[in-house]
């Protein structure tokens, strides 16, 4: 990793651009995928594209991920995952051991889960279109921690991501390839559906609460609870709170 890394800081600018451009230019799922883990920005070749199908994370492409870790996280721990909740919640890069804390990290669920499979960090990023978060790509790796460095060249490759999945759903090609996605059924309640912490600003939302009854209830500040109702609007395409409440309880009255 480490060695990777310093590949990744040396990258001419020139060189960056085109790896960039042929991401951008991705006109598929599996090509868009292939490009995330040729164009080598995040100094791993472990690479998972998941795409938002509801309010769950679907894979839709991975590279040098292990099934059975791949199966754990389809099978629950998506629900808990530290980092999946950050990037719902602020929409930027985010890795583990930065989102728990470096003392923590190494006796933390995630890590205790990575480690069986032989790897010790991730990082995750969202994929955007038409300012909604519609997918997740997520990388780890073996050895040393995430840079600043290279989660900010992990932004770079979103944005290029994101600019393709806009191009194909334009043309319909994600709905084509979510129709091949096996759908399992959905969980009955918000709590089940969405990261823990936004689970319970939904649920307050949805009883009217104020985002200083929110903040005073769950032992959190105004902003942490304004970022939560945000990204909950730009998940749900509401407007203002209202809306997302109405949109919140039909979505659960649904499931």
């Amino acid at each position: 990793m480490r060695a990777e890394q310093e590949h990744l800081d040396g990258l001419p600018e020139r060189q960056l651009a085109d790896r960039l451009m042929s991401i951008a230019e991705s006109r598929s799922v599996r090509s868009l995928g292939i490009a995330c883990c040729s164009a080598e920005m995040t100094g791993s070749p472990t690479v998972g594209l998941y795409l938002l199908d509801g309010l769950k994370p679907e894979l839709a492409y991975s590279s040098h991920v292990a099934e059975g870790l791949l199966d754990n996280y389809k099978a629950g721990f998506w629900k808990c995952d530290p980092v999946l909740d950050c990037i719902m919640t602020r929409g930027c890069a985010a890795d583990g051991e930065t989102v728990i804390g470096p003392q923590q990290w190494r006796h933390s669920p995630s890590f205790e889960m990575l480690h069986e499979w032989g790897l010790a960090y991730n990082m995750g990023a969202p994929l955007w279109s038409s300012r909604q978060i519609v997918g997740v790509l997520f990388t780890a790796t073996t050895d040393a921690p995430y840079t600043p460095r290279t989660r900010q060249r992990m932004e770079m490759l979103c944005r290029a991501g994101s600019l393709a999945l806009t191009n194909m759903m334009n043309v319909g090609e994600i709905e084509a390839h979510r129709g091949a996605i096996p759908v399992p059924e959905r969980a009955a309640t918000l709590s089940a559906s969405l990261p823990p912490r936004s689970a319970d600003v939904a649920i307050r939302v949805c009883r009217g609460q104020t985002n200083k009854a929110i903040a005073r209830e769950m032992g959190i500040s105004d902003q942490t609870v304004k970022e939560h109702v945000a990204n909950l609007c730009r998940r749900f395409g509401a407007h203002n709170r209202t809306e997302l409440a109405a949109l919140l309880l039909s979505t659960t009255s649904r499931q």
